[in-house]
């Protein structure tokens, strides 16, 4: 009998560490790192960066508090100007099980290898990155902000 006990606590433990920091207490890390930085915003842009909320007009700084590091930079080229847009991505998990049959060897009690076959169960799981938001800036500041519907 095969024992689950040392597989499931492996792959329960990345779910763990993956579940433990809300966006809210990175977003509470970063403007502690960055008191000062954060401190010298106005009052309402302060509450606005706590709630993880950007405007246009934002500084890169403000919306790096507020959303944190960017997951993709693009340098947009147009004949009017040029700007900076900041990805943000999220993965999308696609959970999957399969049985396979897999050969198990074993010595037989006259000492000859044996084998047959045993039904296990796979992981087959994959994972799709898809972009939720976009930060246009121009010049430093925030220009234009794209955000995925969920409504759709």
């Amino acid at each position: 009998m095969l024992n689950m006990q040392p597989i499931l606590s492996f792959l329960l433990i990345p779910l763990l560490l993956t579940g433990c920091m809300s966006a809210q207490s990175l977003r509470d890390e970063r403007i502690e790192t960055e008191q000062a930085l954060f401190d010298s915003y106005p009052p309402d842009i302060q509450e606005q960066v706590r709630l993880g909320q950007i405007d246009i007009g934002y500084s890169k700084d403000m919306v790096r508090l507020a959303w944190g590091p960017p997951d993709q930079i693009f340098r947009r080229t147009t004949r009017a100007k040029q700007s900076v847009v900041w990805s943000y991505t999220q993965l999308r998990s696609y959970p999957r099980l399969d049985r396979m049959s897999v050969p198990i060897y074993y010595i037989d009690s006259s000492g000859r290898q044996q084998f047959s076959y045993h039904s296990v169960w796979v992981n087959r799981d994959t994972q799709e990155q898809f972009t939720v938001a976009r930060v246009e800036f121009v010049q430093g500041l925030v220009t234009a902000i794209e955000q995925l519907n969920g409504d759709q």
